[in-house]
Order: structure tokens, then sequence, then C-alpha cells
């Protein structure tokens, strides 16, 4: 996934826009996602896309966009 697609997705829908933070708990290769436990949350989301610019791995904390009920990590937390 690229950024366009980011770019699109915050011009559709900018006023449900949120920033979250999680953890990586899988990355998974086919289709290219990880499984993502929300912080504060005891579940994990299964197959959240992330940009293309990011490399994930197990036990990353990440910044995820969320619009409505999709998700999308943009990078890990430094």
């Amino acid at each position: 996934m690229d950024l366009n697609y980011l770019v699109n997705q915050i011009k559709a829908s900018p006023q449900g826009l949120r920033i979250r933070q999680g953890q990586v708990m899988t990355v998974n290769v086919s289709p290219a996602s990880v499984d993502i436990q929300i912080a504060g949350d005891g579940n994990t989301l299964p197959k959240v896309k992330y940009l293309d610019s990011y490399s994930p791995t197990a036990s990353d904390t990440v910044w995820m966009l969320s619009f409505g009920s999709d998700l999308l990590v943009i990078g890990k937390q430094a």
C-alpha cells in the first residue's frame, strides 16, 4: 500500500479520522498485513494493512490511523 491510498482515505472522510497506538502481534506474509493489539484493549485485530514505507516486526509499537472501522498502520513509534 502506498502513500496515495492514505491521502485518498483522509480526503474522503477527515472528520472521522483518529490516531491510535498499538502493538504488532503477528506479521502476515499473504496478504501483507499485521495483527494488532490496540493500546488499552485486550483484543487482537487481524489483517491490518500498513504503508510500504514500514517494515513490521512482531512486538513493534506502532501508530495507526482509524477512520470508522478501517485501520491503517502508518509507522513505528520511535
